[in-house]
């Protein structure tokens, strides 16, 4: 013969949760489903622009950067620096102009900038010019030592936005930016077929292989 248990029937209810597929139940991700696609709160950045190892930077860099780039634009150059808690990359300044006014704006803080110079290919009476981009990372000697050392895990990101670049230099002082020694430094970047002189300020050509001004 048999026994009959005669306890009642005990059923334990598997929490629902709606995911993307449709309703499921516990499987779904695991435990009470709360790993499901879908499941949880969605998580926002808040952040102005894009951000690494704790640096945003701001929005209004790539844009400025890309009127760099754009042959129909008048803008030339951008400076920007560090906001007062160092967590933010700002932009500074932009403008016209050349060279000169690309350092008139680098001043006592740690900064980024980059500006845009014409090479000149002058050849059996055929000039052709070709725009040439200088990314520069500044950091001047009165900086604070901590985000000086900071500085080098943020060039990545600044360089992903400041794309197309000819030409990368880092100075500690704005009077190493000079005219000859960024005509030496682009020359080397250059292909085989160099250049025989670059404009640094409008209407202006620098010297390279004997090219004269005039």
């Amino acid at each position: 013969f048999f026994l009959v248990d005669r306890c009642s029937k005990v059923v334990m209810a598997e929490s629902i949760v709606q995911t993307s597929g449709g309703i499921t139940g516990a499987g779904a991700g695991g435990g009470l489903g709360l790993n499901a696609p879908g499941a949880g709160p969605k998580v926002q950045s808040f952040a102005g622009g894009p951000a690494t190892k704790g640096v945003n930077i701001d929005a209004t860099l790539e844009s400025t950067w890309q009127d760099i780039l754009n042959e129909s634009h008048e803008t030339t150059w951008f400076v920007a620096e560090y906001s007062e808690d160092g967590k933010t990359v700002e932009m500074k300044n932009s403008g016209t102009g050349g060279l000169a006014a690309f350092k008139e704006n680098l001043g006592d803080a740690l900064a980024w900038g980059g500006f845009k110079c014409i090479a000149v290919d002058n050849r059996e009476n055929t000039t052709s010019k070709r725009s040439k981009f200088v990314f520069v990372q500044y950091m001047p000697q009165a900086g604070p030592a901590m985000r000086k050392a900071k500085m080098g895990s943020h060039k990545g990101t600044l360089k992903s936005i400041c794309t197309g670049a000819h030409l990368d230099i880092m100075i500690d002082n704005v009077e190493e930016i000079t005219e000859d020694d960024l005509v030496k430094r682009l020359q080397a970047a250059t292909g085989a077929h160099k250049p025989n002189g670059y404009e640094f300020e409008p209407g202006v050509v620098t010297s390279a292989e004997g090219f004269l001004n005039g």
